[in-house]
This record gives C-alpha cells, structure tokens and sequence, in this order.
C-alpha cells in the first residue's frame, strides 16, 4: 500500500494578526488558523506531492508529530491528502490572480456585522473640508432642450474618448453633478446618520466622495475641487498645477492612442472605506466597488443625456492622489475616474 501523500492548497494567504501570531487562511474554503513557525515550515514543503517520510526527511521532524499536524491541516482544508478537492480544482480557461479570486470568494462568504462588534459610531455620511476657497454652483435648471427618453438614453450610451475644440460650461458641470452626486437628504436610521442620492449604494452608506479637476472650464479656478453634495458646490483643495499635469499625463498615458486631448473635466472619485466598512464583514470593498459602478453608470447616462462625452478610466494612482488632497490612503482612497468633454463632431 502506497504511503499518503500531500499537497498544499494554492489558495493560502498568511499574515500575521494584530497579536502578532502567524495566521494562514485558505481564501477558497474560507477557513483560518493561527499556526506556529514549524507548522509554516510543513506546509512550505507541500509546494509539490509528498509522503510523511520525505517531509520528514526535510524537516527533521518526527513522523508522529508531522501526522498529527497533517492531520489538522486537512481537517482546515489547508493542504489536499492523495486528490485535490473538487471545489480546489480550476478551470483551464482563466487564470485568477490570488487576490482578485480572494475578494470573489469574500462575497459569499461576508455578511452584515453584529451592532455589539462594530466599532464605535457610524461614520459621518458628510465629508468636510478645510478650502482655499469655494465656488456655489449654479442652480441645475434645464439647460438643454433634449426630450430623450430613458430607453433611448440607455441606449445611446457608450464611452467617448475624442473631444470638440468646445468645452464644458459651468452650468453643464452643475447639471452633471447635481443630477449624479447630490444628496437628496438626510435621515436618521438605527444605523446611524444616512443620505439619498441619485445613484444607489450598498446600505445606504455612500462612501464615495467626487472631486473635480477643472482643465477647460471657464469661470472656475484651475486645481482640484471637493465636490460638496450636500450644498451643491466646489471646494478648491488645491492649485498644485505639477499634479494636476502628473495625473492628466497619467491620463493621456493609460487611454493612448484613443483620446486626442484632455478631457475638460475629470472626477477623481475616492472611497470613505469606513462608511462601508463599519457596516459589512468581508463584503466591504466589494460593495464599495459596487457603488462605482452604480455612480459610473448614473455619470454616463446624465452626460449622455446631456449630449456630453463621458468615460470612466479602470485603473488608479493612488500615491498621486493621496498626496495631492492629503489623504491617508488607508482611511480614503483613489478607487475609479471619470472624463468629461464635448464630443468631436463626426
């Protein structure tokens, strides 16, 4: 009879927790241990098929001990014995990276926090500011005379990435905004202070926060702008022209060859994490980037409408973000981009 042999599973993280204790946790099965420096070193062998006598021979360690330890690596479905598991076995036509598979499993696996474990209060759903200076928005009255439908709207909707030698006008920015991003109101709730606005989020808690880089837009001073939703205008954070040219090449340089200038305005859109993380367990930034889209999609359609030229931009820059508006990354961060021209005339 042939010794067992064991493999370790390919979905383990380790880290270490807030104890300092090394903990392993298999982001697939959804199970976590703390283990001890001889564990690691057991399943650092399994990189391959191995019978307790090689890993014994590795190690040095007894046979008796390295059992018991298998024993409960596999109950925790940390490593396979003999076959893998049918729910370990990936499929040949994509290849996930760890992480991005790790917060598709968090889905299922998260949930709502108990009351009695969040942390504190619920955060403030309002954001303020200390500005240079502020700009009142004008009132969003009808600005256009498109009678578009929804459906049609929906339908005509698609990225634009090339530009008129037209710009944006204040009073088109206001309509944007104020139809995508205000908040509609204020309630009270059991889970504390939460706000209405047009596009939906995940519990009500509405982590994003939209800040506005003005490049073509007349009547509003260069730099970057908080955008306040609750009273409908711009807080100028900073005039820094270095980053607001470091971020528009970053721009330039993620949509080449596709855009034929820089687009009149962009909205870097950033995440509160805690607004949404004090609510849900594991499901947080999963949610959080569910609401983007949500925004996105609520952006697009408005500018559409609009006959404006709208595109959101996948990828970040976190680090320049961070340091334009102050930010410490781990508390609000750059999570998605949005564009805004005029379109070029076919």
């Amino acid at each position: 009879m042939k010794p067992s042999r064991y493999l370790r599973s390919p979905f383990l993280f380790s880290f270490w927790n807030n104890e300092g204790k090394l903990v392993i946790y298999n982001y697939n099965r959804n199970t976590m241990a703390e283990i001890s420096d001889d564990v690691m070193k057991i399943i650092d062998t399994l990189s391959q098929w191995r019978n307790v006598q090689q890993i014994s021979d590795i190690l040095d360690f007894s046979k008796k001990d390295l059992t018991r330890a298998l024993g409960h690596l596999i109950r925790l479905k940390m490593i396979h014995k003999n076959t893998l598991a049918d729910e370990d076995i990936q499929s040949h036509s994509i290849v996930w990276d760890p992480i991005d598979l790790a917060m598709q499993r968090q889905r299922s696996y998260g949930g709502r926090f108990a009351m009695s474990k969040r942390l504190g209060k619920s955060p403030s759903p309002v954001k303020h500011v200390k500005a240079i200076s502020s700009f009142v928005l004008p009132s969003p009255g009808n600005i256009h005379d498109n009678k578009s439908t929804l459906l049609k709207v929906l339908d005509d909707r698609k990225s634009i990435r090339r530009y008129s030698d037209r710009h944006v006008s204040v009073d088109q920015l206001s309509y944007l905004l104020y139809h995508s991003g205000r908040i509609k109101g204020i309630f009270k709730s059991k889970e504390g202070t939460l706000t209405k606005r047009p596009y939906a989020s995940g519990g009500a808690r509405y982590p994003l926060e939209i800040y506005v880089v003005n490049n073509s837009i007349s009547g509003i001073q260069k730099g970057i702008h908080y955008y306040d939703p609750l009273d409908h205008k711009l807080n100028l954070i900073n005039k820094n022209t270095s980053f607001q040219k470091r971020f528009n090449k970053f721009i330039m340089d993620v949509q080449h060859p596709l855009m034929n200038r820089e687009p009149d305005a962009l909205f870097i859109i950033t995440a509160v994490f805690a607004r949404t993380m004090w609510k849900y367990e594991k499901l947080g930034l999963s949610l959080i980037l569910s609401d983007l889209g949500c925004l996105y999609q609520t952006m697009y359609l408005v500018a559409t409408e609009m006959n404006l030229a709208p595109c959101p931009i996948g990828k970040t820059d976190e680090e320049t973000v961070s340091k334009w508006l102050n930010l410490n990354w781990f508390e609000e961060s750059h999570v998605g981009t949005f564009m805004l021209g005029v379109p070029k005339e076919a």
